[in-house]
């Protein structure tokens, strides 16, 4: 596994009601083992059932996805199959890390997901090629 980590907010109102946003980066190993289709399959049977999380991410790689802010949400799920930390315990507390709000921070996220990505399918293509 390669660890690596990604940029989550903190958003909380002070004292003097002003909101104060406090960036933190949590640690993650990616895993491009079979425990990420299993989690691909367990998280999104939907999804699981029509194709594999490579060729999910390959395909929204194809389509130009990555790039697009408004598929975040697609993006996310496959990161989260890729993603092990004591820190994201489920689903579901994995999107409550983003905030979507921010373009900055939203574009440091995204930069993220794509080089996760990178990573992933050039070990399905090296592993692949053995």
């Amino acid at each position: 596994m390669i660890k690596t980590k990604i940029p989550v907010q903190d958003k909380e109102i002070n004292a003097e009601n002003k909101l104060v946003v406090d960036e933190r980066e949590i640690e993650v190993k990616i895993d491009t083992s079979l425990f990420a289709e299993e989690r691909w399959e367990q998280n999104f049977p939907h999804n699981a059932k029509n194709e594999t999380l490579f060729a999910y991410v390959e395909r929204i790689k194809t389509a130009g996805l990555m790039e697009s802010k408004a598929q975040i949400l697609s993006n996310l799920k496959a990161l989260y199959c890729f993603m092990e930390s004591d820190a994201i315990p489920d689903f579901k507390s994995f999107l409550q890390m983003f905030d979507l709000a921010d373009a900055e921070y939203l574009t440091r996220l995204v930069d993220k997901i794509k080089f996760v990505f990178e990573i992933a399918l050039s070990t399905a293509t090296a592993n692949a090629k053995n």
